[in-house]
């Protein structure tokens, strides 16, 4: 018996409430595992002045989220670190937790681009700078999602008396999900994270037109988490204790393409220690008409199936 796959979409677009409503519980009855709401400040305006990709806040999307499903895991995917204070957001993730029953995951990341910075009025900070802050963050993050009594010090944050009040639903604790990509931060996720996440290419990269194929992507994911591994060997924690995720849609690949096309994306990042998957809603990249029920309907149920085995 292997681990049985999960599968999740991601939002980060606005649309008239009501319609969002009707959509996620739709994917909720269609027998998704988890809806996640991404997290930018920024929208485009076209030549001709018109707003392109208008967004909501991505906690106060979860919450909505949360309010009004009841069995589908809600999470952000990620939160970037630079916009939030660490106490706040744990205190967030608590909350969340209870409004959602113990299904809220709280997924951070470092958070780089500078679209959001610029909106945000924050520093935009050298890659070293950034992993340096962003270890203190996880650390406070985690430890106040963990830890009834917490205090921290470091060079960057700060938290003094911190109670874990009211205790979470979810027991022991909110998973708590680190998206990391590179050596800094997969440490990090090795030491923090009860789930990992990639997404194949990196943001800077897409910010450069780089898009790598499903081929560079698969590698790429194989050597960060068995890095991931390593450190978490290192931390001496069990690696198998820390979930893989992979967000698809910022690379070549097309599994929306065709039924066939999305099983064999599934089954190349299983074998390498993939367990759970999330796709960009509206769909990205690649897709034919029909192939996203006809997945929805016949696939997801067979891949559960043969996992089960």
């Amino acid at each position: 018996m292997t681990t049985t796959p999960r599968f999740g979409l991601m939002t980060y677009e606005a649309a008239p409430w009501p319609e969002l409503v009707d959509r996620w519980r739709a994917f909720e009855a269609q027998g998704w595992d988890s809806l996640w709401a991404g997290d930018h400040l920024w929208s485009s305006i076209d030549d001709s002045g018109v707003t392109s990709r208008p967004r909501f806040e991505a906690w106060q999307l979860a919450a909505g989220i949360a309010a009004v499903t009841e069995r589908i895991t809600v999470g952000t995917l990620v939160s970037a670190f630079p916009l939030r204070n660490p106490a706040v957001l744990a205190k967030q993730a608590i909350t969340l937790d209870h409004m959602s029953d113990g299904r809220f995951v709280p997924g951070i990341g470092a958070g780089g681009n500078p679209k959001d910075h610029a909106v945000a009025g924050v520093d935009t900070w050298s890659s070293a700078e950034r992993a340096e802050r962003f270890d203190e963050y996880s650390a406070v993050v985690r430890g106040l999602l963990h830890e009834d009594r917490f205090d921290f010090r470091g060079d960057h944050y700060r938290v003094e008396g911190a109670v874990r009040a009211p205790a979470p639903v979810a027991t022991p604790h909110p998973p708590l999900l680190i998206a990391a990509h590179v050596e800094d931060t997969l440490r990090i996720a090795a030491r923090d994270a009860d789930i990992w996440s990639s997404y194949g290419t990196l943001f800077s990269q897409l910010r450069r037109g780089v898009k790598l194929s499903e081929a560079e992507s698969l590698r790429l994911t194989r050597e960060r988490g068995q890095l991931l591994d390593e450190h978490a060997e290192r931390f001496g924690r069990d690696p198998a204790t820390i979930r893989k995720s992979f967000m698809a849609g910022f690379t070549e690949d097309a599994p929306w393409e065709s039924a066939d096309r999305f099983t064999d994306f599934i089954g190349r990042f299983t074998e390498i220690g993939i367990t759970e998957f999330m796709f960009p809603y509206p769909l990205q990249g690649p897709h034919k008409d029909g192939v996203f029920e006809e997945v929805v309907a016949e696939v997801l149920p067979r891949l559960r199936a043969e996992a089960a085995r």
